[in-house]
């Protein structure tokens, strides 16, 4: 049975908050993959702005979230390869004396 609420606040304004986020993990995973194709090569780098700029529709509210989302994953992965190489030193000083 529906019910009406009465906070004076419209679903589709409530929900927008909540969508935005998703959107921005979506576009950094889409910057993410076109790094990937652009490596390098100048010619792809300006037709990989131009669709990522397309994209979000020239939203700077929604590109910056995305470029956080970019950074922090970058974070994360450089502290699990940091701790990773710790891990390798650590299991490679027995051998040290081994020859």
């Amino acid at each position: 049975m529906p019910r009406n609420t009465t906070t004076g606040v419209y679903w589709a304004e409530a929900v927008q908050p909540l969508e935005a986020q998703p959107q921005a993990r979506v576009v950094a995973s889409f910057a993410e993959y076109l790094a990937e194709y652009v490596h390098g090569d100048a010619g792809r780098a300006l037709e990989a702005m131009a669709s990522l700029a397309e994209w979000c529709d020239g939203d700077a509210e929604l590109l910056a979230r995305a470029r956080a989302d970019v950074v922090r994953d970058m974070r994360e992965r450089h502290q699990r390869i940091a701790e990773n190489n710790q891990d390798a030193v650590a299991r490679l000083e027995p051998a040290n004396g081994v020859r």
